[in-house]
């Protein structure tokens, strides 16, 4: 068993759907939840580890595309970056977080999306680009 602490600022309930989610499975417990000025953070005490990553993934997944303006406004956009995660970029993602958790006690979401999901987000601008360039070429 692992204590650990996630904190946001901006995706709140997402963070509490995600310890709900966790705490149903009995992946960990929750130790505590404090709701300050600027934003939530969430204690937990992670008793599987594997289905903690496999879990937290997704919603750090989410967040990184909600972050982005494009795919943030297109929910059409958005289906077609979930197919991301049916290639080799979903399991490096998973091996970094797992590694990630497992040095660390605290992860702070939009500090990991921003600066340790970089490989992800530039994947997301790599297929908004191709895109363009499809739209663009069949208008010609």
């Amino acid at each position: 068993m692992k204590r650990f602490t996630i904190h946001t600022e901006k995706h709140e309930a997402k963070l509490r759907g995600f310890a709900e989610s966790a705490a149903e499975a009995e992946i960990v417990y929750i130790n505590r939840i404090c709701k300050k000025r600027n934003g939530c953070v969430i204690g937990f005490t992670i008793t599987g580890y594997e289905e903690f990553c496999e879990l937290l993934l997704p919603l750090l997944l989410d967040i990184a595309e909600g972050e982005n303006p494009v795919y943030g406004q297109s929910a059409k956009l958005r289906e077609m970056a979930r197919d991301l995660r049916k290639t080799q970029i979903y399991g490096k993602e998973l091996r970094r977080l797992k590694h990630f958790i497992s040095g660390n006690k605290g992860l702070h979401i939009e500090g990991y999306v921003t600066f340790r999901m970089g490989e992800f987000r530039e994947k997301l601008d790599m297929l908004i680009y191709s895109l363009v360039k499809k739209i663009k070429f069949s208008n010609e």
